[in-house]
Parts: structure tokens; C-alpha cells; sequence
């Protein structure tokens, strides 16, 4: 044990030590992680609580799981341009946001857990259809208890938090954040190729900003000892142990404060914006107040761009554009209407925001932008 640490810390080293059951080890350890000095010499030894609780949390959720049935998994198909998945504590209002987003008549009830299983919808936004989902409510404790619900909000494309008390947003992040979901962050900028013999080759490491021994410590421990490591930017050791850990997932999020009476004081919104790294839409679902800033929120977040096509001296068809993500090029468009259009492509023609004018002759590097026409021409 190092010897700078708190006499919290070591009281909750040594409830570790004594506790039996893997339940009682993972409280503890979280204790430890609140109680480690913050200071860059302590940095290792927070990485090696992580990664003690990363593997006691995925035995107790195979343990778990073994107990369960095999018609108990719950899935939905990711159908249209994205899936985005409502989550909340029970009667925040999530199953009236879904109606009031998309026209659907999911069942509303008064009492709390009215969902019981996953509903569907689908909202139009601007002729680009995106998938909602209404999950049952998120409990305390739901990293443990409600694995299944918790593995599907992990492969969207959006989460939307409902909440209407903001301590209630407290909770579903603590408990996305054990279940291993990043909200709003990018993946570390740091690639892993592995090899067979040669150690650990680091390129960039002026990058790093952390002890280069507690970094390659962390990655034996993963079981990473031959291989190149690339960086790209900027990274410290916790960017590290985001890496390695496979089962890390980086999803965006946004969440909407439902009041039945408009807040008007949006000061405490505008503070918790600033400390929880979520936006809150501050709305009334009941009022319909904000309903559209809520669609606008939620496309942003998606960061896609929808795409028009046209044929030669046809206007564009307005219906059905193709969807793809911000930064997309020509290219990118070609890919995604067929296999074969890149081999064939000859130029092609832009209207919209990304051109220099209207119905400028582009190649397949030309980045698009929101509402672009494209008229592609093979050969």
C-alpha cells in the first residue's frame, strides 16, 4: 500500500481484505477508488483498482447471467438511420415523450413501471427516419440488476434521459458509467497493433501525460506485452484503461428535464450543463413545450447529415435522402448507394452548403454537408 495514502483509504483497503462475497469486494473497491489520492503518483494504483473492478463486476454479470433463463435476453433491430434509446426513472414521462416525438399510442399509466418490455416508434425528422426506444426504467443498481436493458443501451446510436427531478440524473449516469457506457466522450486516440515478439513499442509517447512504466503496467495487465502503440493526441493513463478495456462503449447523450409546470428558472439547468458533461433540454412533455428543440437536440447529437439525390435534368427527389455521417464524402455517398459506383464514378455534381456554387463538378473526396444535392455520373 503507498505510504501517502488517507487513513479512508486504508480503512477501505482493509474492509476489502476482510470482505467474503464478491458483492461486499465491489463496494469496497468503489470506496477505495473515491478514497485514492488524485495526485499523479497515485495514478497507477487508481488504474489498478479499475481493473479490479471491471473483472468482479463482469464475473458477478456472468454469475448472474448463468441464473437467468435463455428467453429472458431482450434485443431490437436497429432499423432506419439511427437508434436512439429512452431511458429514465419510472413515471419521468418517457412513454408520453415517444407518443408526442412520433405520433405512436404506447400505454401511459399513472403508476410507476407501466413499461415492462421495450417499446418501438419512429420518429420523421425532415423525411429521415430515426428508431426510438422506451426501456423500462433504470434503477439503482441496474449495472448489476439490469444487465440486458443496459447491454442494448450500450450499442445505440443516442441515449435520451428523461428525468423530473434533476438528482434523478445523477443515478442513471453513476449507473451508465458502471455498466462501462462513456457519455459524450471520443475513444482515446490511441491504437493498439499487436504482435507476436518485440515488447512494447511506443509511438508518440510525448503525447502521454503519465508515468510511461504505470502505462505499459497497464497494458501486461490486459495482457497487451507485444505490441505498437500509436498516439495521436494528447492522452493520460485513464485513457489507457478506457482503451484496453474492450468492453468500454462511447455513446452520446442528451437529456430533457420534464416538468408539468414549465421551469422557469433555468439556472440550476444551466449549472448542471456545465458539471455533468450532458446537455438538459429543459421542456414540458405534458405542455408541449420545447418538443421540437428536442427533435432539433436529438439530430444534432446523432451527427448525421442527410443527403438528396438527383438524376440529369431532373429535380431532386425529396423523399428518402441518404444518410450518413457528418464528415461524409462523395466517396462515402457512392459506398453507401452501391458497390459498384466508386469503380464506375466519373464526377459528380453538388448543390448545398458544401459547394462553392450551385451545381459545382466534384470528385469522390468532396466532403458533404446537411441537405446536399448530389448528382453522381459513371461511366
Amino acid at each position: 500500500m503507498p505510504t501517502n495514502v488517507t487513513v479512508e483509504y486504508a480503512k477501505a483497503e482493509m474492509e476489502y481484505q476482510k470482505a467474503k462475497t464478491p458483492e461486499e469486494k465491489l463496494e469496497c473497491l468503489h470506496e477505495m477508488l473515491k478514497q485514492a489520492p488524485g495526485h499523479k503518483g497515485a495514478e497507477t494504483l487508481r488504474a489498478e483498482i479499475k481493473t479490479k473492478i471491471s473483472k468482479l463486476k463482469e464475473k458477478l454479470i456472468k454469475e448472474k447471467e448463468k441464473k437467468k433463463s435463455s428467453g429472458s435476453s431482450l434485443h431490437v433491430k436497429k432499423e432506419g438511420a439511427a437508434q436512439v434509446m429512452i431511458i429514465g426513472s419510472p413515471n419521468t414521462g418517457k412513454s408520453s415523450l415517444l407518443n408526442i416525438l412520433t405520433g405512436a399510442k404506447t400505454l401511459i399509466a399513472k403508476y410507476p413501471y407501466s413499461t415492462v418490455k421495450p417499446e418501438v416508434a419512429v420518429l420523421d425528422y425532415q423525411t429521415v427516419k430515426i428508431q426510438l426506444v422506451d426501456l423500462p426504467p433504470i434503477m439503482e443498481g441496474a449495472s448489476i440488476k439490469q444487465t440486458p436493458l443496459l447491454s442494448m443501451v450500450r450499442n445505440c446510436d443516442l441515449i435520451l434521459v428523461v428525468i423530473d427531478d434533476l438528482s434523478q440524473l445523477n443515478v442513471i449516469l453513476n449507473e451508465l458509467k458502471e455498466s462501462n457506457i462513456l457519455i459524450n466522450k471520443e475513444k482515446p486516440a490511441i491504437n493498439i497493433i499487436r504482435d507476436f515478439t518485440g515488447g512494447l513499442e511506443i509511438i508518440g509517447e510525448k503525447l502521454i501525460h503519465a508515468d510511461i512504466d504505470s502505462v505499459r503496467k497497464v497494458l501486461r495487465s490486459h495482457g497487451i506485452a507485444n505490441a505498437t502503440i500509436e498516439i495521436f493526441s494528447d492522452v493520460n493513463l485513464d485513457d489507457f484503461f478506457n482503451v484496453v478495456d474492450e468492453k468500454i462503449a462511447y455513446v452520446p447523450a442528451l437529456a430533457v428535464f420534464n416538468k408539468k409546470d414549465y421551469l422557469k428558472d433555468i439556472n440550476e439547468i444551466n449549472e448542471l450543463n456545465k458539471i455533468k458533461n450532458v446537455e438538459v433540454i429543459n421542456a414540458s412533455i405534458k405542455n408541449e413545450i420545447n418538443i421540437q428543440l428536442i427533435k432539433e437536440r436529438v439530430w444534432e447529437h446523432l451527427k448525421l447529415i442527410k443527403v438528396f439525390t438527383k438524376e440529369p435534368g431532373k429535380p431532386p427527389t425529396k423523399k428518402d435522402p441518404v444518410t450518413l455521417n457528418r464528415g461524409s464524402s462523395i466517396k462515402d455517398m457512392a459506398q453507401h448507394i452501391h458497390k459498384d459506383f466508386v469503380k464506375k464514378f466519373r464526377y459528380a455534381k453538388v448543390w448545398g452548403k458544401s459547394a462553392k456554387h450551385q451545381g459545382q463538378t466534384v470528385g469522390l473526396e468532396h466532403k458533404l454537408d446537411d441537405d446536399d444535392v448530389v448528382e453522381i455520373h459513371l461511366k
